[in-house]
């Protein structure tokens, strides 16, 4: 028994590593006042579909808003947090997302209420941080009652 036994691996059966690895940071470059984050990188449909949620989960009062604070710009928080009466609660059936520039991500989503669809328009940037909302908008129809009224002719 003097053979040395090594492992080595199998090409054919390890699992395909990561094209895309972020930057390591250590302790020390995150302790010093310009450390550097690392990049964060492209946001897929099914990850904005998730932040979705706990945007409408927030707006609902089903999330306590502090929770987000981190994932949206300070007009959002502040239009999300406040006193709010109950809303039913919102879910999403699809959502379609697109890159109009380098860092942004657009998204919208169709989201179902009490029997009845709604649209969803938010907007994300690439912060330091990570990605953020900067927008973020649940477009509700106009109720029947109130109808612009035609004048006599």
């Amino acid at each position: 028994m003097s053979e040395e036994h090594r492992l080595r691996t199998l090409i054919r059966y390890e699992a395909p590593r990561r094209a895309e690895r972020l930057a390591a940071v250590t302790p020390e470059e995150h302790r010093r006042a310009g450390a550097r984050w690392p990049a964060s990188r492209q946001l897929e449909a099914s990850e904005v579909g998730h932040l979705l949620n706990m945007l409408l989960e927030a707006y609902d009062g089903r999330r306590p808003v502090p929770q987000i604070r981190g994932l949206v710009a300070p007009e959002v928080y502040a239009g999300l947090s406040g006193p709010r009466l109950p809303q039913p609660r919102h879910r999403t059936h699809s959502v379609h997302t697109c890159n109009p520039v380098a860092g942004v991500i657009e998204a919208c989503a169709r989201v179902e209420a009490d029997g009845r669809s709604f649209a969803l328009a938010a907007r994300f940037t690439r912060a330091a941080t990570g990605w953020q909302c900067v927008r973020f908008a649940l477009l509700k129809p106009q109720r029947l009652d109130r109808r612009p009224q035609r004048a006599a002719a």
